[in-house]
């Protein structure tokens, strides 16, 4: 396998994971802001009805791990990133 294609193979390989980061992405982000929507009405429900400590601690502990879920979700896209650059470089490459 000559050099060139070894680089087309590995550009195209780069190119699938690239589109399935995109994927994995969306298909995670979307329930994650109908949680986050939902979060947030628990938290604007909690302060109206003065529901306690209890309740609001609860929820502002999902608030963090809805901003947890989203960096990481967001992390993918990041990686999505240096696969383009990477694969740039290969087509620059050959």
């Amino acid at each position: 396998m000559s050099d060139i294609t070894r680089q087309q193979a590995i550009g195209a390989q780069l190119e699938k994971i690239r589109s399935e980061l995109s994927r994995v992405h969306h298909d995670i982000n979307n329930p994650l802001s109908v949680i986050a929507g939902n979060v947030e009405l628990l938290a604007e429900l909690t302060r109206a009805l003065e529901l306690g400590e209890d309740i609001g601690e609860t929820v502002s502990d999902l608030q963090h791990a809805v901003e947890l879920l989203t960096e990481q979700v967001d992390r993918l896209l990041a990686v999505r990133g240096l696969l383009s650059q990477v694969s740039g470089q290969l087509d620059e490459a050959s």
